[in-house]
């Protein structure tokens, strides 16, 4: 069986510990007429599962979020025009629009992540990361 066919509709694997992390996920399914199909990294069995499928034992898939489609997963900054490209796509295809919970739990603290300086800390660290896992 061939990893693109499980993701013919692009997966959006966020970090659901994160509220500005929820709200991208949101609004990128959003933008997208629910194309994009979105799964947190701590709660959700589907993005569980296919973390399972895609990434080898041991590998830290949490540290970013991730696009998956049938081309491959890309994370953070190499996920940036992947996400761009299918919301087009959705814009014309259009999907489910799938419900998320927004949970904030960062640095110990139930609001940690809602101030200005956390989310810029979040923002950084999605641009100067990224990685790409091509499916064979």
């Amino acid at each position: 069986m061939s990893l693109s066919s499980p993701f013919k509709r692009p997966l959006l694997i966020y970090d659901d510990k994160c509220y500005s992390c929820a709200k991208f996920a949101k609004a990128a399914s959003t933008l997208s007429r629910g194309w994009i199909r979105i799964a947190g990294h701590y709660y959700s069995q589907e993005a569980k599962k296919a973390m399972e499928i895609i990434f080898p034992p041991g590998y830290d898939a949490t540290r970013m979020f991730w696009l998956v489609n049938r081309n491959g997963a890309h994370g953070a900054r190499s996920g940036l025009l992947p996400v761009v490209r299918e919301i087009i796509v959705g814009m014309f295809r259009g999907g489910k629009a799938g419900d998320i919970s927004a949970a904030c739990e960062y640095g110990g603290t139930l609001k940690s992540c809602y101030t200005p300086t956390n989310v810029f800390k979040r923002l950084v660290t999605m641009l100067s990361h990224g990685a790409r896992v091509p499916f064979e």
